[in-house]
């Protein structure tokens, strides 16, 4: 029998999430209904993704994160994209501070370890 899990997160901006989602083409739908049939829970969620093998939904909590939430049988897929989207979350989250500060991105390099390594200058 699978369970209603939740999975926690330091998601704060629902723009910088979308992105994330955009970045890594992951289907998703805005306010829509996210029901869990086998715990009985059901209530609207600013965003409902349907990735391969999984369908998990983001909502708020009240320290303002954003929560992951699904099924406990498909926790290995939304872990999974759980962990991309909030790389690519980091991702924009750290030019946008970046280029608040006046740095501009000089050079961008993606590892075989999946590390994202940036190289910024501020032109004086």
């Amino acid at each position: 029998m699978s369970k209603f899990v939740r999975v926690k997160t330091e998601l704060h901006e629902l723009g910088l999430i979308k992105r994330a989602l955009d970045d890594l083409k992951l289907e998703y739908r805005e306010n829509q209904r996210y029901t869990h049939s086998w715990s009985g829970f059901a209530g609207e969620a600013p965003l409902v993704v349907q990735a391969k093998g999984a369908k998990f939904a983001f909502r708020p909590t009240e320290s303002g994160a954003y929560e992951a939430i699904g099924d406990d049988m498909q926790m290995a897929t939304i872990r999974t994209q759980v962990d991309a989207i909030q790389q690519r979350y980091a991702y924009h989250k750290v030019r946008e501070e970046v280029e608040a500060a006046g740095f501009a991105l000089v050079e961008e390099q993606t590892g075989r370890d999946r590390v994202i390594r940036m190289t910024v200058r501020r032109w004086a």
